[in-house]
């Protein structure tokens, strides 16, 4: 059994003769290092002492000597004794007396040796090295970690994590010269400092090892770009995001497949000049992410577009009152900024909102409110302008400011007309039509109409009818009426068919034929 086989039985040794022998001082010593032990058993002013391992009779320096064999043992300052050069044999139980006595003496120093920490290694795998270092991961993987050390007696290895914002936490601790565990599906909240500490017990002695670990993840969102019109001039801004990851990617904007811009940071913004570009180009910016050894791409275009603007061309309003002008702008990109203005003497001086002019911007739509409006003032041209960038674009708006109308007199008027005509009508029914009235008298109390049927027979004698009644003779025909009719008023209508005979015919056969109708009418009381 080698030097470093008999540590642990010496160590525990030691601790064994310590628990036994409270009055024992422990004193620990470095292997290869020096010691000084002193002799607390004799009086401080004795400087004449031998010193002894274990009992009195295996003395390291007598009375005589300043040094033993070995030249390790010296004596210090008369009584002191200095070990050097010190090895795991030296550990053990030392004493000292005083040379004028020759009572037996008890050790009064536990020296125990120890070694270590030493050769502390930490590794964590499978990870890949920056050029500084620095490790790194992606979101998901599986690690393992593992730390060794070298120490007598054996260490206790404990790894720590530190997050960066300074917090810290124990994974995990073990008594023995090496440590390993695993964390399965690293996520993004584990990237900071990782620490295997190796403690001597004996020494209390501590030794670190520390990594940086980086855990490289992708944004989740969707990479966004756009074009905006940024007020001044002919200048269009390009916007590029794609925010959310671990590191910052690296994003470029491209024109006709060639690179312009490039920059590592979640958002790249370009400004350019309008001029420089046409409707209907495609304007893509790129992204790439680095996610251990893979790379992620993404990419999002902006198609350029040119304004487009409608309105109502012509506007009328009431003099002192007010009156509202709608502009709308579509199919632009960058979006156009929308501006009002007068065909003055000034045009390209804007209106500004305040108690003449009032505008609300709602999307793509504009609005010009104008208060109490003027003939003077106010006729005339507005010009509705947009602007993106790429191109501006004018709309002409002509408003023509009206007299207030006498509206109650207006109203009047249509009132006594409305009247008028239904009077016409109504005098026109009756006149055509006097039955009408009849019929539709209310003060017809007790009064009841008797309709007389008449069969087409008689129908068509009375087309034949002519439109005399000269010289004829006629025949009443009464289907129903109530005998005697003026019991109760009221009053039988009938019909009356005229018969005319021919020219030629004879007068005493009319007269005949006449009196035999006559005789037949029923109701000829009446």
């Amino acid at each position: 059994m080698g030097p470093r086989g008999l540590v642990p039985l010496l160590v525990a040794s030691a601790i064994v003769w310590s628990a036994c022998e409270a009055s024992l001082t422990p004193v620990i010593g470095e292997i290869g290092e020096q010691i000084l032990l002193p002799c607390t058993a004799v009086k401080d002013n004795v400087k004449n002492v031998a010193w002894f391992l274990e009992n009195s009779t295996q003395e390291l320096l007598n009375c005589d000597k300043n040094s033993s064999s070995d030249f390790r043992f010296l004596r210090d300052n008369g009584s002191s004794l200095v070990i050097t050069k010190l090895s795991l044999e030296d550990g053990g139980n030392y004493g000292c007396r005083d040379c004028s006595q020759t009572a037996e003496s008890k050790p009064h120093i536990q020296l125990i040796v120890t070694s270590g920490p030493h050769n502390v290694t930490f590794e964590i795998s499978p990870t890949n090295v920056l050029p500084n270092g620095t490790l790194y991961t992606s979101v998901g993987s599986s690690l393992n970690f593992s730390c060794t050390a070298d120490s007598i007696p054996q260490p206790e290895i404990a790894v720590f994590f530190y997050a960066p914002d300074n917090s810290s936490e124990l994974f995990d601790s073990k008594n023995g010269s090496s440590h390993d565990f695993a964390i399965l599906h690293i996520g993004r909240n584990y990237q900071g400092s990782y620490s295997c500490s190796a403690e001597n017990h004996a020494s209390h002695k501590r030794v670190f090892s520390t990594l940086q670990l980086l855990v490289y993840y992708a944004p989740t969102d969707p990479i966004q770009c756009s074009a905006n019109y940024t007020g001044i001039n002919d200048k269009v801004s390009l916007l590029c995001s794609w925010p959310g990851g671990y590191p910052t990617p690296i994003l470029e904007w491209e024109k006709d497949g060639k690179t312009h811009f490039n920059d590592t940071s979640d958002t790249l913004v370009a400004s350019l000049n309008g001029s420089q570009f046409s409707a209907g180009q495609t304007l893509t910016c790129r992204g790439k992410h680095q996610i251990a050894k893979d790379v992620k791409e993404v990419h999002c275009e902006v198609h350029l577009s040119l304004p487009l603007l409608q309105s109502q061309p012509l506007r009328s309003c009431v003099k002192g009152e007010n009156v509202t002008l709608s502009c709308s702008v579509s199919g632009a990109n960058p979006p156009a900024t929308i501006r009002w203005l007068r065909n003055l003497s000034t045009p390209e001086v804007e209106l500004q909102p305040g108690k003449k002019y009032q505008m609300i911007q709602d999307g793509g739509i504009s609005y010009l409110t104008i208060v109490n409006c003027s003939h003077d003032s106010d006729e005339g041209y507005y010009i509705c302008k947009a602007v993106n960038g790429l191109a501006t674009r004018d709309l002409y708006v002509w408003l023509s400011v009206n007299k207030p109308r006498n509206i109650v007199g207006l109203v009047s008027a249509l009132l006594i007309l409305f009247l008028l005509v239904i009077g016409l009508i109504i005098g026109l029914i009756i006149y055509c039509d006097p039955w009408v009235y009849w019929k539709a008298n209310p003060f017809r109390s007790g009064q009841s109409e008797v309709l007389v049927l008449v069969e087409s027979e008689d129908e068509d004698e009375m087309e034949q009818t002519g439109n005399s009644t000269e010289n004829g003779h006629y025949t009443d025909t009464v289907d129903s009426c109530p005998n005697p009719p003026a019991a109760n008023g009221n009053i039988c209508k009938h019909q009356v068919l005229f018969h005319y005979p021919p020219a030629n015919i004879n007068s005493d056969l009319d007269n005949e034929v006449s009196e035999d109708n006559e005789s037949e009418i029923p109701g000829e009381e009446l």
